[in-house]
């Protein structure tokens, strides 16, 4: 059917906040939906609960899968999605009741592939002045890198552009390889500066979970791929020496504060070069000048006592 959205959400350990979820997708002022819930093998009550929502509504859709992984659940969804747009929403957020038709009258107004808008949370205390602008590839590019803003369900997509697009199975950061795909596809992208997207930063996740050996790797590896598939141009080589030096930095301290993730320093010494590459007089600050600098022992006592002060 013309218009028609595929609203795909995995779902896992999130009986606490799934009914306000799938209220707030249900609820949507553009009607046309397909809403399609993975059950990536939750052990609470989630599945039940995604049952008894298609029990009331035909346009509810729900696949119980084994624990794979929310890429693996994106992936089962859009296997079988039929709407001509693809939406994607995480099972412990919610949204504006007219997101979707106000992403949608964009998409179709402007002849649009992709069309994005802002989340709303307690860290995001960006303004949003509700304009609208189409921008060309490099603007999309460095804006999404400079915010971070990779993640998939801010965005509405046109089926056709990402019908053979999958996620990479069963990492972390799937959003950002994703996004940079997406990017790469496009001449343009529709933003829609309004906070739709609320987004839940208190349950508990992957992302926001203890510090690992496997959150550094992937970590790595997703900066790398920014740098090597985002288009060569001077402003966006300005804005990945950034990126490159906050990012990392950021990650020096975490792993300096988690000595047992790289009790050997192999990752501090490569962020350590990383950093020294992209520093210029732009980007420097005193985190950035203390990685490149101070002995890496230093930098562990100072960042275990701060950490220790600032969490009383």
């Amino acid at each position: 059917m013309k218009n028609k959205i595929s609203v795909i959400v995995p779902v896992y350990k999130a009986e606490s906040y799934l009914r306000k979820c799938l209220d707030s997708i249900i609820n949507q002022t553009h009607r046309n939906l397909e809403i399609i819930l993975v059950n990536d093998g939750s052990p609470d009550n989630s599945g039940k609960i995604c049952d008894e929502y298609a029990l009331q509504d035909k346009r509810v859709i729900v696949l119980h899968n084994k624990n794979e992984g929310s890429s693996c659940a994106r992936n089962a969804g859009l296997d079988i999605a039929t709407g001509n747009y693809i939406s994607f929403v995480d099972s412990d957020d919610y949204i504006d009741e007219s997101m979707l038709e106000l992403m949608l009258d964009k998409m179709t107004e402007f002849a649009l592939d992709v069309v994005e808008i802002k989340p709303k949370s307690t860290n995001n205390k960006s303004i949003s002045n509700n304009q609208f602008e189409i921008q060309d590839k490099i603007s999309a590019f460095k804006r999404i890198i400079q915010t971070t803003a990779f993640s998939v369900w801010c965005r509405l997509y046109r089926k056709d552009l990402i019908e053979d697009m999958r996620f990479i199975p069963k990492i972390i950061h799937q959003d950002v390889f994703y996004t940079i795909d997406v990017l790469n596809r496009i001449n343009k992208i529709g933003y829609l500066n309004m906070k739709l997207y609320n987004y839940n930063t208190n349950n508990e996740s992957i992302i926001r979970s203890k510090y690992s050996t496997q959150k550094i790797k992937i970590g790595i590896r997703a900066t790398k791929y920014i740098i090597k598939n985002t288009p060569k141009n001077s402003s966006l080589t300005n804005t990945i020496n950034n990126y490159v030096t906050y990012y990392y930095t950021d990650h020096f301290f975490l792993l300096c504060r988690n000595t047992n993730v790289d009790s050997n320093l192999e990752y501090r010494k490569e962020l350590r070069l990383a950093i020294k590459s992209s520093l210029n007089f732009k980007n420097i600050n005193i985190r950035s000048i203390m990685v490149v600098v101070l002995p890496i022992f230093i930098l562990e006592i100072l960042s275990k006592n701060y950490y220790k002060l600032t969490s009383r």
